[in-house]
C-alpha cells in the first residue's frame, strides 16, 4: 500500500488503546490510520471461549472509563463476554468509518527533514511494500510478539490458546506457563473436568520457583478451584523437553519434572508425557524492543534496576511525536521530563495492565496530537470520565466479634500541615492480591496523608469496608507512622518473614480468611480461632518452643479447606512470658491489627479495608539514614535492636578467627560451627546444609522469604555470580544487609572453596 497524503496521527495496533485512540481521533478531525498485522482486537479475539471480560480487571475497579465524544462513551462496558466485546468495537470502528488497514504490518520509521515520519510497511494480503508519511506515530504495540516454542520435535498441535477446555476431558492435561493465560486455561480445565465428573488431573507446568501470582479478578476462582475441585497439579522448576512419537504413533510432549541433587550420584529428574493435542502452551510475548530500537526508541534501568519503556508525561518518547500506548507499557514505565538526564532520576510509572488503562491512553495521546496539530505550546489534557454505577452501601464490619470492641477509642486526624513541594521523602505504593505492585503515590517530608472512604487525599469509594476516615500516615523527621483513625473494620500490618515480631493480649491476627485472638493467662499463651464471619472456631493453647499454623501445617492447621491459606503460613514462638510471630513467606501474608498506632520501616506493607500498600522509603532520606546506621551497628555488634520495633535480634560471634585456606576443591567452611563439606556441581550452599545436618532456617528455597541469610568470610570471588535482581532486593529490603558480602544460602552456588557465617 503507499498513501502519500499527510496524516495527523499514524497508530500501529488495532487493540483497544488503538482503536479508542483512532476513534477520538476522529472524533477531534484528526486525520488518523490504522494498521493492525493480524486482526482488529486479536489478543481479546484469542481468549478462551465464554472468557467473560471484567471492567475491574487488573486493577479497573480504581479506574473509570475515558471521556469523549459519543464513539468513546459507547467504548464503556459493563461484564462482557469475550467475543461480544470484540463485535462491539468493531461495530464502533464501522459506524465511524475511520481508515484501517488490517493485514499491515509497520517494518520502519524514520524522521524527515521537516519533521513528519515516514513509515515502512508491508500489506500481507497483497505481499506488497508501502509507506505513510505521518505527523504523529501512535505505536500500541501490546506486549510484543508471541515467544517461539523452542524445543526439539513437531510442536504443530500444541495450543497456544485455550478454545474449548471441554476438549481436555477424559485424560490428563497439561498447561505450559506462568501468567495469567496459564491460570486461567488451568482454572477452566479443572472446572470442565469436574462438571463432566471427569477424575483425571490437569498439571501445571512453570520454570519458576513458586505458585506462579494470578491476578486480582482471578484470586477467589483460582483458589476455590486450587481447593475445592481438587484436580490440579503444579510443578515448579518444570519445563518441556521435546515432542517425540511413542509406541502407538502417537506424538508425546515430554515434560520434566523436579531435580533431584543428591551427593555423589548423578542428578535424577522425572519426565511425564502428555499427547501434544492435550497440552496448551501459554508461553506470553516478548517485548518488540529490537523493533523499537531500529526506530530510535530504546530502553532504560531506572532506579529500582529494571528495564523498563520511557516516556514524558504525554506518554511520548524520546522521538518527537512518538507516542507508546496500552500493555507496552505495563506493568511500569519510566516517566521523564529530560530523556537525556540519569535514567535513575526518571519516576517508575505503575501502569495497569487492563482495557481501561489502555483506552484512556488511546483517548490522551488523540488528545495531545490534536493540540500540537492546533499549534498550542502549552498542552493540557483532561481525559475525565464516565461515571461507574454508584458504590454499594457502605457494610456493618469485617467480623462481627466482641474483640473488635477492644480497640481503644483513637482522636481524630489532625489538621494536616501542607504539602511540601520538597522532593518526596517516600512513596506509598498499591499492591494487588497476587502481589502486583500498582503506581506509586510520593510522600513528602513533614506531611500526613490521609486513606479512607470519602473526603480523603487517598479515597477509595467503591471499598465497602472502610470507614469515611480510615486511617493516616504522618511522614517525619524521624521516620513514617502508620494510625487507626478511629475505623470500624481496624488497619492491618503485615507480620514480617525477615524477622519475629511480639505479641500481647489482645492482638488480633488475620491469616487467610482466619482471625486469631491471642489471649494470655496465668496459664500461658492461647489463640481464640474465628472464621471470616466472625463465628468462635475454637481455641488452641501454646506451648513452650515453636508451633507452626497454616492450612497443612504440621502443629496448627487452621482450616485446611482455606486455599488463601498457605500450607505453613505462620510460626509461632513461645518462651515464658514472651509470645513472638513470623510469617512464613506465605503467598498472601500474615496481618496483624494495628493499635492505635505503629512505626512503619521501608518495605513494609499493610491493608485498610480491602486496599493492601507497601511503604517505600527514598534511600537518602533522613530516617532513612537511621536504617542505614542500624544496619552497619548489627554489622559491628552482637547484639541489636531496631528503633521503633519490638523485635531483638542476636547474633553469635564468629569463632572461625582468621579462616586457613582451603583446599583447591569446592568446599564450604560453615562458621561457627567449623564445618566443612564438598559441594557438587548445581547445588546451592543451602542444599549443602540441609543435605549435612547443618543448622539453617531455609523456608521457600526461592530467594524470596530471606530466611536463610549467610556472610561470605573469604572466596567470594569462588561465588558462581552476584545476586540477582530478586536476591538483592531480599536481601536489602526483607535482611537489611548489604548485597555481595551477604547472599542468601538457597540462591548461592560455589566454583571454589568458601567459608561462610550463618547470620
Amino acid at each position: 500500500m503507499s498513501d502519500q497524503e499527510t496524516m495527523d496521527l499514524l497508530i500501529v495496533g488495532g487493540g483497544p488503546a488503538g482503536l479508542a485512540a483512532a476513534l477520538r481521533g476522529h472524533e477531534l478531525g484528526l486525520k488518523v490510520v490504522l494498521l493492525e498485522a493480524d486482526d482488529l482486537m486479536r489478543r481479546i479475539r484469542d481468549y478462551s471461549k465464554d472468557k467473560l471480560i471484567l471492567p475491574g480487571f487488573g486493577g479497573g475497579d480504581h479506574m473509570r472509563f475515558p471521556d469523549g465524544g459519543s464513539l468513546i462513551k459507547r467504548m464503556a462496558f459493563g461484564p462482557i463476554d469475550k467475543d461480544d466485546l470484540c463485535a462491539l468495537y468493531k461495530e464502533l470502528r464501522r459506524d465511524s468509518g475511520i481508515n484501517v488497514h488490517v493485514g499491515v504490518e509497520l517494518l520502519g520509521l524514520t524522521r524527515q527533514e521537516s519533521g513528519d515520519y515516514q513509515a515502512r510497511v508491508f500489506d500481507h494480503r497483497t505481499r506488497m511494500d508501502g509507506t505513510i508519511i505521518a505527523r504523529h506515530v501512535a505505536l500500541a504495540l501490546g506486549r510484543g510478539v508471541p515467544r517461539r516454542f523452542d524445543i526439539p520435535g513437531d510442536t504443530e498441535g500444541i495450543s497456544f490458546r485455550l478454545e474449548d477446555a471441554r476438549n481436555f476431558v477424559g485424560q490428563p492435561a497439561c498447561v505450559i506457563g506462568g501468567g495469567t493465560s496459564a491460570a486461567e486455561a488451568v482454572i477452566a480445565i479443572s472446572n470442565a473436568k469436574v462438571a463432566a465428573k471427569d477424575r483425571t488431573e490437569v498439571f501445571w507446568s512453570y520454570r519458576g520457583d513458586r505458585l506462579p501470582r494470578v491476578s486480582k479478578a482471578l484470586a477467589e476462582v483460582f483458589f476455590e478451584a486450587y481447593a475445592g475441585n481438587g484436580n490440579i497439579r503444579y510443578h515448579p522448576r518444570s519445563e518441556p523437553l521435546m515432542v517425540c512419537v511413542g509406541d502407538d504413533r502417537r506424538q508425546y510432549l515430554l515434560l520434566r519434572l523436579d531435580r533431584r541433587v543428591m551427593p555423589g550420584r548423578p542428578v535424577e529428574t522425572s519426565v511425564v508425557e502428555f499427547p501434544k493435542e492435550l497440552c496448551v502452551a501459554c508461553i506470553g510475548e516478548d517485548l518488540p524492543e529490537e523493533l523499537l530500537a531500529s526506530f530510535g526508541i530504546r530502553m532504560a534501568v531506572g532506579r529500582r534496576g529494571k528495564k523498563r519503556m520511557v516516556v514524558n508525561r504525554f506518554l511520548e518518547t524520546e522521538l518527537p511525536n512518538v507516542y507508546l500506548m496500552g500493555d507496552i507499557l505495563s506493568q511500569a514505565h519510566l516517566e521523564a521530563e529530560d530523556f537525556s538526564a540519569d535514567p535513575k532520576t526518571f519516576k517508575e510509572v505503575r501502569h495497569r495492565g487492563n482495557i481501561k488503562a489502555a483506552l484512556r491512553d488511546g483517548v490522551l495521546v488523540a488528545q495531545v496530537v490534536r493540540q500540537r496539530v492546533d499549534g498550542a505550546s502549552d498542552i493540557s489534557v483532561d481525559v475525565g470520565d464516565v461515571a461507574d454505577p454508584e458504590p454499594p452501601e457502605e457494610g456493618t464490619g469485617l467480623i462481627s466479634v466482641d474483640v473488635m470492641d477492644e480497640t481503644p477509642e483513637v482522636p481524630a486526624t489532625s489538621a494536616r500541615p501542607p504539602k511540601s513541594e520538597q522532593k518526596p521523602a517516600a512513596w506509598l505504593v498499591g499492591v494487588l492480591p497476587g502481589g502486583m505492585e500498582e503506581e506509586e503515590r510520593p510522600l513528602a517530608a513533614n506531611s500526613i496523608t490521609t486513606i479512607g472512604r470519602r473526603g480523603c487525599d487517598l479515597s477509595f469509594p467503591d471499598d465497602t469496608l472502610m470507614s469515611k476516615s480510615h486511617a493516616s500516615i504522618a511522614v517525619g523527621e524521624d521516620g513514617a507512622v502508620l494510625r487507626d483513625d478511629g475505623s470500624a473494620n481496624g488497619v492491618f500490618l503485615k507480620v514480617r518473614s525477615d524477622s519475629k515480631s511480639s505479641l500481647i493480649d489482645g492482638d488480633l491476627l488475620r491469616a487467610g480468611r482466619q482471625f486469631l485472638l491471642v489471649r494470655k493467662k496465668e496459664s500461658g499463651f492461647s489463640l481464640v480461632h474465628y472464621d471470616a464471619k466472625g463465628r468462635e472456631l475454637g481455641q488452641h493453647g501454646l506451648k513452650s518452643g515453636t508451633v507452626i499454623a497454616g492450612r497443612k501445617a504440621p502443629d496448627l492447621i487452621l482450616d485446611a479447606n482455606d486455599g488463601t491459606l498457605s500450607r505453613r503460613q505462620l510460626v509461632f514462638t513461645v518462651d515464658t512470658d514472651t509470645l513472638l510471630v513470623k510469617d512464613l513467606a506465605s503467598a498472601n501474608g500474615t496481618f496483624l491489627r494495628v493499635r492505635d498506632s505503629v512505626r512503619l520501616r521501608h518495605g513494609d506493607g499493610f491493608q485498610v479495608g480491602r486496599q493492601r500498600f507497601l511503604l517505600s522509603l527514598r534511600r537518602d532520606s533522613v530516617f532513612d539514614a537511621g536504617l542505614q546506621r542500624t544496619r552497619k551497628d548489627k554489622a559491628e555488634s552482637s547484639e541489636w535492636t531496631e528503633a521503633g520495633t519490638s523485635v531483638a535480634l542476636k547474633r553469635e560471634p564468629s569463632t572461625s578467627g582468621s579462616s586457613a585456606a582451603v583446599a583447591a576443591a569446592p568446599l564450604v567452611i560453615f562458621q561457627p560451627s567449623g564445618k566443612r563439606f564438598p559441594v557438587l556441581p548445581g547445588q546451592t550452599l543451602c542444599e549443602v546444609a540441609e543435605a549435612n545436618g547443618v543448622q539453617i532456617s531455609a523456608e521457600c528455597h526461592s530467594g524470596v522469604c530471606g530466611s536463610d541469610p549467610i556472610r561470605i568470610i573469604s572466596g567470594r570471588e569462588n561465588l558462581e555470580s552476584p545476586p540477582g535482581d530478586g536476591e538483592a532486593e531480599t536481601l536489602e529490603e526483607l535482611c537489611e544487609l548489604e548485597p555481595g558480602p551477604c547472599r542468601l544460602a538457597c540462591m548461592a552456588r560455589i566454583k571454589g572453596p568458601v567459608e561462610v557465617e550463618i547470620l
